[in-house]
This record gives C-alpha cells, structure tokens and sequence, in this order.
C-alpha cells in the first residue's frame, strides 16, 4: 500500500515539475533582437516576396503595397512603430494611385491610434475619405 502512495506522490510532482517546465517555455518573450529568429523571419520573408507568390501578378500597385507591407513587417520586427507614420506620409507624397493610397491612408491611421494619435488618425481617415469622394464625383460627371 505504501508504495502505491509513493508511486502516486513521485507521478503528481513530476507532472507538476513539466508543467511548470511547459508554462515557463511558452511565456517566455518572442526574441525581436537580432537573433536567429529575426533572421529565419526576414529570409522567409525575402524568399517569399522574390522567388515565388503573386506578387509580380498584381501589378506596380500591388507591387507597392506588397513592398509597404514588408517594410511594415521589418520596422515592427525592429520596434521602430514610430517610423510606420514617416514611410505612409512619404507613400502619400509620391503616388496619386487610388489603391496605394487608401491602403496607405488605412495604415497611416491605425499607426496613430497605436501612438495614441487618434485626433490626428480621425484627420488622416476624413482626408481619405474627402479624396474618396472627390475621385468619385469625377468619374460620376465624366459619364454620359
């Protein structure tokens, strides 16, 4: 009977010890530094953008955005959120594109609400939505 309670008491604290084991593991923070993560990340990322996937399929709009995205992608892998704001502005400066700059104009507003801009995000949103518009009405009145 006594070695039935050992058995039981040796099982219950080696479960415990490999779950606590497993809990440490999984809450431990994603490494964002330059570690071998990062880099696994951007590799696919490389792979991913230039020898396969559709891409060169989309166009030089879609072209861009798959670009915005990356950049995107690295700036958050880095902790550089700040700078998301600076590449939207510079993407809205030179395109006129009405898909590059909704996707940018989407973008740029939820990077300020994520710097707690949001009077400036709203400002962001209503310039797109004026543009929207605008875009609209023209090609309203251009047909017949």
């Amino acid at each position: 009977m006594r070695h039935a309670t050992v058995k039981i008491a040796t099982a219950f604290i080696l479960g415990a010890v490999l779950a606590g084991g497993i809990s440490f593991a999984i809450a431990q923070p994603f490494n964002a530094g330059g570690g071998p993560q990062r880099r696994i990340v951007v590799r696919r990322e490389i792979m991913r953008r230039f020898h396969g996937g559709d891409w060169h399929r989309l166009g030089p709009a879609g072209a861009a955005i798959m670009d915005m995205k990356a950049i995107q992608r690295l700036y958050l892998l880095e902790g550089r959120r700040q700078d998301l704001v600076g590449l939207y502005h510079d993407v809205l400066g030179k395109t006129r594109n009405p898909e590059v700059r909704n996707y940018a104009y989407g973008h740029l507003a939820r990077a300020e609400i994520k710097l707690t801009n949001t009077s400036q995000a709203v400002a962001t949103l209503r310039q797109s939505l004026d543009e929207n518009l605008a875009r609209l009405n023209q090609t309203a009145t251009a047909k017949p």
